[in-house]
């Protein structure tokens, strides 16, 4: 008797192409081209605004500037007040494919009706759906990477999206200007629908295997049971080992109740707060303290970007390994003296680092080195989010739902993103304004130090395996 197919074996006979279309590549594949437009598009109208605004709307060249940080505010405002819904509206879908292809569409749509409109109001309305769908597609494509690759790959996801996010942030720009350069607006605005397409035939093509995580878990939970029995703990006061599916805000109250999860937004939030406030007073200072102008400054910001973009995926394998306990805690603690240096180079009380060009070099050796030790950083609030909710899912099965809380885990790691980078240009102009820059430097170098001794004492040391996840790995048969 020749053995019965099983059931991946007939839906492969049933559908073409099934094994490559289903496979981690091209999941990796769809999932970071999906990453990279949504970025790119965020930060693609950057350059076409002053053209939108002065030629398509006509308003005065003096409130260009007013606008324009009104609409970039918009987008992280938005992003965080709508995490939570899109992360809880991701984990009730059954099918995030279909989720993801609305999107896309949603996404079309919205970059169609910006590119027409020629009303301020329209403007503000289309970038306010523009950016929950933005947010929506990256919460989503984070929980899909982690549910179809393996939650135990997620510093290698963390490490690839950190990527993928810097190269579409600076590539946007760049890719609208040019096209705006080579044959006029509606010729960039071709461009991103183009991306959008391809987006969509690739998600059309993508086959999901939500099917992978959930059964990792329930396996990982029969071989553990028994080391598991006296690790039983109640959650939200109760001490039924059965529990309830959990919901609303208890959610992410039972998640925040885990040291590592809040220790990782917290480092996550730190993060964030120290890319923006770079952002906001590199350009400003060195000009002030170097007489630098936008082609040095772009050379600075480089520095900083570029070894994240090249070394972030290496990062996510380490972390994956060791976890993100030791990584996170030296990252943290060796960008601290050259962030105090940053503040010393080209500061008058510091006559030994203001002599002639010795100032500039410091800085620019500085910058170089903090770009080297954040990329020890990436990926911590995705992975301690991710982590947590397999820990919780193993101890306690069906805690979260038949689909798992991904979504609104990731949900949180964004809006703690998000925060940092409202925050960071908050906190930089008021230290700037009312006490100096070197003086800004030295809060910072206090925030570092303290959230270095956080990931020391509250993050993972190892990654979540156990045996369970160390034999899964990327593209299985």
């Amino acid at each position: 008797m020749f053995p019965l197919p099983d059931d991946k074996t007939r839906t492969s006979w049933r559908t073409w192409g099934y094994r490559w279309r289903s496979s981690d590549t091209f999941i990796l594949s769809s999932m970071s081209m999906a990453l990279f437009t949504d970025e790119m598009l965020f930060a693609f109208m950057v350059p076409l605004l002053p053209h939108i605004f002065e030629n398509r709307l006509g308003l005065d060249t003096s409130l260009t500037q007013r606008f324009t940080s009104i609409f970039l505010v918009e987008g992280a405002l938005i992003s965080i007040i709508s995490s939570p819904f899109v992360g809880d509206i991701a984990d009730r879908a059954s099918s995030k494919k279909v989720l993801l292809l609305v999107l896309l569409v949603l996404t079309l749509i919205s970059v169609l009706c910006l590119s027409i409109t020629t009303s301020l109001a329209w403007l503000f309305i289309g970038r306010f759906f523009q950016c929950i769908v933005s947010n929506a597609l990256y919460i989503v494509g984070i929980a899909t990477m982690a549910e179809n690759i393996g939650s135990e790959h997620m510093g290698k996801i963390a490490g690839l999206s950190s990527t993928l996010t810097a190269a579409g942030t600076c590539s946007g720009p760049v890719i609208a200007g040019f096209l705006f350069g080579i044959k006029g607006y509606w010729m960039a605005w071709a461009g991103a629908a183009l991306f959008l397409v391809v987006d969509i035939i690739m998600r059309l093509l993508m086959i999901e295997k939500p099917q992978k995580r959930r059964a990792v878990g329930v396996s990982c939970v029969e071989d553990r049971s028994h080391s598991h029995s006296s690790e039983r703990e109640p959650l939200l006061d109760t001490s039924r080992q059965s529990i309830d599916e959990i919901g609303g805000w208890r959610f992410y109250l039972c998640l925040f109740r885990r040291p590592r999860f809040a220790a990782g937004m917290i480092c996550y939030f730190v993060f964030a707060l120290f890319v923006a406030s770079f952002e906001s007073t590199i350009s400003m200072h060195v000009r002030n303290a170097f007489g630098w102008g936008v082609f040095p400054v772009g050379l600075l910001f480089a520095s900083i970007q570029g070894p994240g973009m090249l070394l972030a995926p290496l990062v996510g394998w380490l972390k994956d390994r060791v976890g993100s306990r030791v990584p996170t805690t030296i990252g943290f603690f060796s960008i601290a003296p050259f962030l105090w240096l940053l503040g010393v180079a080209g500061d008058e009380r510091f006559p030994w680092a203001t002599v002639g060009t010795r100032g500039k070099i410091i800085y620019g050796v500085c910058t170089t080195m903090v770009g080297c030790f954040t990329c020890l950083l990436s990926g911590v609030g995705a992975m301690e989010a991710t982590e947590t909710v397999d820990e919780l899912e193993d101890l306690h099965p069906g805690i979260f739902g038949p689909y798992g809380g991904y979504s609104r885990a990731v949900a949180v790691t964004n809006m703690s993103w998000m925060s940092g980078l409202l925050v960071g240009p908050i906190l930089a102009g008021f230290m700037v304004e009312q006490f100096g820059y070197y003086e800004l430097q030295c809060v910072l170098v206090i925030m570092s130090l303290l959230a270095s001794a956080n990931a020391a004492f509250n993050l993972s040391a190892n990654p979540q395996k156990d045996g369970c996840h160390s034999d899964s790995g990327i593209d299985e048969p």
